[in-house]
């Protein structure tokens, strides 16, 4: 399992404990208190120690029932991964984790290891502590399961958070509000006060990162209709424009294509706009949809947003 991969690899993780609200590395559901020097680390999810190096990584694990992943934990596995376990025990972490201590070289440096495993909603949490072995004085025994008792989950991600986390940053809303963010794929808009994914109700926007796309400006036309053909289940959809646009004075060139259809459910007349933005590799494409009396008023917003789209860093 890619988890066990990770611990192996030898990501540095640890800390002492102290009272304090827990702190969740971006996107993620479970945190903690991070002890002594830990701080927020920008190469894996979790904290870590640059002085000492040690360090804390926090894994949500999904898709699996805690029995099934507490197999990765086993004495067995554990030995194959270069692992000398020296303690088991149940831990009150999440009201049932299962915490183990050890030993590992790692990297030819010998390191302290702790390994909490604990129910974390409808997932499960792993916490993997590794702490050098000239580094156990700031990062004891106790210190480290008084950090791990800390381990808690928060209900939800805030959404500005998981945007965030987008290689694209949506420098212009125009009134518009994200209500979903599709891991690192995109994220859908709306315009109105309920979280409705419903475009007879309200308008919608989606923004997303694809790989790939066609070099030839010819084979563009063609990809791009045909991802607007494969988008929802609109019904009667018909192309009414395409116009390949260069927005911003860039090279980078936007396929536009505009059409009509019905929505599925209630044959409601609606309008939509797809513009895909070539690059090197990859595309960014947004989609607007609306009913045909807002379609005036979005239009515009859509366009705006489109506007304000540009790569993170």
């Amino acid at each position: 399992m890619a988890v066990l991969g990770l611990v192996v690899a030898g990501l540095v993780l640890a800390g002492p404990a102290r009272a304090a609200d827990p702190v969740y590395p971006p996107g993620l559901k479970v945190g903690l208190s991070p002890a002594g020097g830990l701080r927020a680390s920008d190469r894996f999810p979790g904290f870590e120690d640059k002085d000492t190096g040690a360090s804390v990584l926090i894994l949500e694990v999904s898709g699996q029932s805690i029995a099934e992943t507490s197999k990765q934990i086993s004495r067995d596995r554990l030995k194959k991964q270069g692992i000398t376990e020296e303690r088991r025990e149940s831990f009150p972490a999440g009201g049932n984790g299962t915490l183990v201590a050890g030993r590992q070289e790692a990297e030819g440096k010998a390191v302290r290891k702790w390994i909490l495993l604990a129910p974390a909603g409808e997932s499960s949490a792993l916490v993997i502590v590794q702490v050098p072995e000239e580094s156990t004085k700031a990062y004891s025994d106790d210190a480290v399961r008084g950090m791990l008792a800390t381990v808690a989950m928060r209900e939800t991600v805030p959404i500005e958070e998981q945007l965030g986390l987008l290689p694209i940053r949506l420098d212009e809303l125009s009134g518009m509000r994200p209500i979903r963010v599709m891991g690192s794929a995109g994220a859908l808009l709306t315009e109105g006060p309920k979280d409705t994914v419903d475009v007879a109700e309200q308008p919608l926007l989606l923004v997303s990162i694809g790989r790939g796309g066609p070099e030839e400006n010819a084979a563009r036309d063609t990809f791009a209709r045909n991802l607007l053909a494969g988008f929802g289940a609109y019904k009667e959809v018909r192309i009414v424009g395409t116009e390949m646009l260069r927005l911003g004075g860039g090279a980078a060139q936007t396929h536009q294509v505009m059409a009509e259809a019905k929505d599925p459910k209630t044959d409601t007349p609606i309008k939509l706009v797809q513009w895909v933005r070539f690059g090197a590799g990859a595309y960014v494409r947004i989609v607007g949809i609306a009913r045909n009396e807002a379609w005036s008023d979005a239009f515009p917003r859509f366009r705006a947003v489109r506007d304000g789209v540009n790569p993170r860093g």
